[in-house]
C-alpha cells in the first residue's frame, strides 16, 4: 500500500497541471479546502487530494496541497467523494460531495489527518549514512551518523573526500593546488578567522550537514580560489517539534569532546542551537639538517612540540516564517578558544663533518594565547509565486581577536655550557573586523530559461602588534626592533555578476560575468612603509553540458579566477620560534590570475557511477616562499611573485555498492605541473608529474554494525626548489547502532601505522637542506552519539527536506 500511494504522489505531482486542466467552459465549479497535521494543527504541505466519481469510483482528478496546506480543483457538475492522503498519516474521505452547475466552488474546509503510528514504524531512517551526490560541476558530501563522519573536526572530514588532500599540519589542497577557497554556509566565515587550518580545527564534525567541492566555479562564486571552492554547511534542522543529539568523544592522544544539536520548531519559527567543547593534546616531532657550502657548516636539529587546545563553541539561530513566501533567519556564534604550547629545539653545529662538533645550544619556547570568534548574520528570503523566482540577501559581521606571549629560554650546552640563559619574550596582539553583504535574484524565463544576478561588499580590517623583547646586559628586558612591528591591513571587495542559463533539448548551457573592484592597502607602521593595490577585474565563465543519455553526461568548463596573496602573505611579520629558520611575508606580492578549463564525463549505473575528468590550468605571476640561507646559516623564507604555472589533469572519481554488505569509494588525480620563472637573478623551472588517490571501502557485518578502511596516499612532487617526499596513511573504523538505532558507537583508527608525516628536500645556490616533521603518533578516538525524535522520518514530509543554502533557483546541470 506504502508504494502503490508514493507512486500515485509521484504521479500527481508531476501529471497534476494536465490533471487540473479544465477550462473554463467545462468547469462552472470545483472544491478547495486546507489539509493539517491533527496532532499539532500544523499545515501540510505535498498531501494528496484525489476526486473519483460517486457513481463508479472512477477517478476523477487530483491536486498537491499548497505550503499552507491549501488545494483548488475545479470540476465539471457531478457527485464525487474525495480522498486526502499523506505518507504515514491515515486517509481520510470525504462523501457526497456535489457540483451543481454555475455555483460557486465548494469549500471543504479545515480537513485533518492524523500520523499513522502504524505506518511511522515501517517508514525506514534516510540520510542517516555519509552519501555522495555527484554532479559533472559540484560534488556534495552529505555527512551521516556512520564512521565515514566520525571525525573530531572539520579537518579529519575533509580528509575523507574525494579530491581533497590534506597534509600534516592541516593545510588543505584541491587537485594538489592549496589555493582553494573554503567558505562556511557559502561565506568567508569569523570561524575561518585569519588562518584556515585553526578554523577546520574548531569546527566539530557533529556541525557538519554536508560538504560542497566546485572545482571550476561559476560567477555566482566569489572569483577568489585558484583550484576551487570548498563550501562547508552547518546543521539547520527543519522538523517539527523538538529534535536533537549528543555526542560524546574521548580518545588517545588524550582527548575529550561534548557536542549537542538542537531543534524547535514551533508553527512559524525554527529554533536552532549548538554548543561544542572540545579538548586535545598533541605531540609532534621532527628534524631539519641543513650544509652551507660557502663555509662547510652543518647544521642538525631535532624539534620536539606539545599542543594543547581548549575550546567551547556556541551557536544560536531562529528561523521565522513570515508567511509562506517570505522567510527571516537570524543566528550568532560564539567560539571561545584556548592554546598552550611548549616547543624544544635541540641544535647540533658540525665543521665539515658530523664528527666535528663544534657548538650546541637549545630553545624552548612556552607559549599561551586565547582566541575569541564573535559572529552576527541575517539572511532574507523571499519566493516570488512564480516557480524559481527567488530573492535572497544577508548581512554578516564577525570579529576576531588573538592574544598570545610566549617565553622563550635559550642556552649554550657545548663547548662552555652557560650558567645563564638568554630569556627573551613575544607579545602578539591582533585584532580583525569583516563587514559581508550579499543580494541575488534569480529570475525564470521559463521553466529552461534563467538569469541569476547579484551584488556583493566584503571589507576587512586588520592589525597585527607584534613585539620581541631579550634581556640586555644589565638584564632588563627590552625591544628587539629588528622583529618588532605594528601591521595594518585593509581590505575591500566590491562584486556584482549576472549569469544567464538556458536548456535545449539535450543541450544545456550557462553563461556568466562577474566583476569584482579590489581595493587593499597595508602600513608598517614602524617604518611607515605603506602599499597599496586598488585594481577593477573581470571573470568569465561558460558551462556547457550535453546529455548523451540518462546515464551518461558530458561538460565542458571555462572559468577565470584569482588567488589574492592572504594577510599572513603580505604582512613581514617574521616567525621567533625557531632563530636559526625566519620566515616573513612579502607586502609587495601581487595576485595569482588563473585561467581554468576542464572536461567532464560521468556515467550512472544501478548501483554505481563514476566521473573523468581533464582539466587544464594557466597561471601567471604565482608566489611560493623562495629560501635563501647565509653564511651563518640562517634561513630566511619569504614569498616572492616568481613564475608562470600550467597544470594538467586527469581525475577519475567512482563508487559502486557491490552488494548489500560492501560499497568501495575511491579517486585518483594524476597531474603535471610545469613551474618558470626568476627571483633574486636565479632562473627556476620545474617540470612535475605527480599523483594522489584515496581508496575506502564499508563492509557492513551484520545489520547496525559496519566497518571500514581508508587509504590515503600524496605522491612525490617537485618543487621550484626542491621536492616534497611522498606521504601516505591508513585510517579504520568501525560503528555499531544501539538502542533500537537511536544511538550509534564509532571506533577510529587513525593512521594506523604511524606513517603520516611530511617532508620537504630543498637545494639553495648555497646550501642543501631536509626537513621532515610528523604529529604525535596513531590516534584512537571513541565517540558515542544519540539522537532524540531523529531516528525515524516521515518521507514525503516537506519540511525534512534539505533546502538547499543559497542554491535556490540556479540552473544546475
Amino acid at each position: 500500500m506504502r508504494f502503490s500511494f508514493i507512486f500515485l504522489t509521484l504521479t500527481l505531482l508531476f501529471a497534476s497541471p494536465k490533471i487540473n486542466a479544465v477550462t473554463p467552459s467545462d468547469a462552472d465549479g470545483g472544491i478547495r479546502g486546507k489539509v493539517f497535521d491533527k496532532s499539532n494543527r500544523q499545515a501540510l504541505e505535498y498531501a494528496t487530494v484525489m476526486v473519483y466519481n460517486q457513481s463508479d469510483s472512477a477517478f476523477v482528478s487530483g491536486s498537491i496541497s499548497g505550503k499552507d496546506g491549501s488545494f483548488d480543483i475545479k470540476l465539471k457538475p457531478g457527485k464525487y467523494y474525495v480522498t486526502v492522503q499523506f505518507i504515514a498519516y491515515k486517509p481520510i474521505t470525504i462523501g457526497n460531495v456535489s457540483i451543481e452547475k454555475g455555483a460557486k466552488p465548494k469549500d471543504l474546509g479545515q480537513l485533518f489527518v492524523a500520523p499513522d503510528t502504524e505506518l511511522l514504524e515501517e517508514v525506514e531512517v534516510v540520510a542517516e549514512r555519509t552519501t555522495v551526490e555527484m554532479s559533472l560541476d559540484k560534488r556534495v558530501v552529505n555527512i551521516g551518523k556512520d564512521l565515514t563522519a566520525k571525525a573530531t573536526n572539520a579537518i579529519e572530514v575533509l580528509e575523507n573526500i574525494p579530491s581533497v588532500t590534506v597534509d600534516v599540519e592541516g593545510n588543505v589542497s584541491l587537485r594538489g593546488d592549496d589555493g582553494v577557497r573554503i567558505l562556511i554556509d557559502g561565506k568567508v566565515s569569523g570561524l575561518a578567522g585569519l588562518s584556515n587550518r585553526d578554523a577546520l580545527r574548531a569546527i566539530q564534525s557533529d556541525m557538519i550537514e554536508r560538504v560542497e567541492i566546485v572545482t571550476n566555479p561559476s560567477v555566482r562564486y566569489d572569483a577568489e580560489g585558484t583550484s576551487g571552492i570548498i563550501n562547508i554547511i552547518l546543521k539547520k534542522d527543519r522538523r517539527n517539534g523538538f529534535n536533537g543529539s549528543i555526542d560524546l568523544t574521548t580518545g588517545y592522544p588524550w582527548q575529550a569532546g561534548l557536542g549537542i544539536n538542537a531543534n524547535y520548531r514551533l508553527k512559524k519559527v525554527n529554533y536552532f542551537a549548538n554548543y561544542n567543547y572540545n579538548y586535545r593534546e598533541n605531540t609532534g616531532s621532527g628534524s631539519n639538517y641543513r650544509k652551507v657550502f660557502a663555509t662547510d657548516l652543518i647544521t642538525d636539529q631535532t624539534n620536539e612540540r606539545l599542543r594543547k587546545n581548549n575550546s567551547n563553541t556556541f551557536r544560536l539561530g531562529a528561523e521565522y516564517s513570515i508567511n509562506p513566501n517570505n522567510t527571516l533567519t537570524i543566528s550568532t556564534m560564539y567560539r571561545a578558544s584556548n592554546q598552550n604550547s611548549t616547543s624544544t629545539i635541540l641544535y647540533n653545529d658540525y665543521f665539515s663533518s658530523p664528527l666535528n662538533l663544534i657548538g650546541q645550544s637549545s630553545r624552548v619556547e612556552e607559549q599561551s594565547g586565547r582566541q575569541p570568534n564573535l559572529q552576527y548574520g541575517i539572511d532574507y528570503r523571499k519566493q516570488f509565486a512564480k516557480k524559481d523566482q527567488l530573492l535572497t540577501a544577508s548581512i554578516q559581521y564577525f570579529t576576531n581577536v588573538e592574544d598570545a606571549t610566549s617565553n622563550i629560554t635559550e642556552r649554550l650546552l657545548t663547548p662552555l655550557p652557560q650558567n645563564q640563559p638568554l630569556l627573551q619574550k613575544t607579545i602578539n596582539d591582533q585584532n580583525e573586523s569583516n563587514l559581508q553583504a550579499q543580494v541575488d535574484y534569480f529570475h525564470p524565463f521559463s521553466s529552461r530559461t534563467k538569469l541569476e544576478t547579484g551584488l556583493k561588499l566584503q571589507m576587512r580590517d586588520i592589525t597585527n602588534d607584534y613585539q620581541v623583547l631579550g634581556e640586555d646586559s644589565t638584564g632588563q628586558m627590552v625591544i628587539n626592533t629588528d622583529f618588532t612591528n605594528l601591521f595594518h591591513y585593509e581590505e575591500s571587495i566590491l562584486a556584482g555578476y549576472a549569469q544567464f542559463g538556458n536548456e535545449s533539448g539535450r543541450f544545456s548551457y550557462l553563461l556568466g560575468l562577474r566583476a569584482e573592484l579590489s581595493d587593499i592597502s597595508t602600513e608598517l607602521r614602524e617604518t611607515n612603509e605603506k602599499n597599496r593595490s586598488s585594481y577593477p577585474d573581470f571573470f568569465p565563465s561558460a558551462h556547457l553540458n550535453y546529455k548523451l543519455t540518462e546515464q551518461d553526461q558530458l561538460q565542458v568548463s571555462y572559468s577565470r579566477r584569482i588567488r589574492r596573496p592572504g594577510y599572513w602573505q603580505l604582512n613581514p611579520f617574521r616567525t621567533f620560534s625557531d632563530n636559526r629558520n625566519i620566515w616573513s611575508g612579502n607586502p609587495n606580492l601581487k595576485p595569482v590570475y588563473t585561467h581554468s578549463m576542464e572536461g567532464g564525463y560521468l556515467h550512472f549505473w544501478k548501483n554505481a557511477n563514476i566521473n573523468l575528468n581533464a582539466y587544464y590550468r594557466h597561471s601567471t605571476d604565482v608566489f611560493q616562499r623562495i629560501e635563501r640561507v647565509n653564511d651563518q646559516g640562517i634561513s630566511i623564507s619569504r614569498p616572492e611573485n616568481f613564475a608562470s604555472n600550467d597544470s594538467y589533469g586527469l581525475e577519475l572519481i567512482g563508487m559502486a555498492t557491490l552488494n548489500k554488505k560492501l560499497n568501495i569509494n575511491g579517486n585518483i588525480n594524476l597531474f603535471r605541473s610545469i613551474t618558470e620563472g626568476e627571483a633574486f637573478d636565479i632562473q627556476y623551472k620545474t617540470d612535475n608529474y605527480s599523483w594522489t588517490s584515496r581508496l575506502a571501502g564499508k563492509y557492513t557485518v551484520i545489520k547496525g554494525f559496519d566497518t571500514q578502511l581508508a587509504f590515503n596516499y600524496m605522491g612525490k612532487m617537485k618543487t621550484p626548489q626542491g621536492n616534497r617526499l611522498p606521504s601516505w596513511f591508513l585510517d579504520l573504523g568501525m560503528a555499531k547502532d544501539l538502542l533500537k538505532n537511536k544511538a550509534t558507537l564509532t571506533l577510529n583508527v587513525r593512521d594506523v601505522f604511524n606513517s603520516r608525516g611530511h617532508a620537504f628536500e630543498t637545494f639553495g645556490q648555497n646550501f642543501y637542506s631536509k626537513s621532515d616533521f610528523r604529529w604525535g603518533s596513531t590516534t584512537v578516538t571513541l565517540n558515542f552519539n544519540y539522537r532524540i525524535n531523529q531516528q525515524k522520518k516521515r518521507g514525503n514530509d516537506k519540511q525534512l527536506q534539505r533546502q538547499p543554502e543559497g542554491d535556490e533557483g540556479m540552473m544546475d546541470f
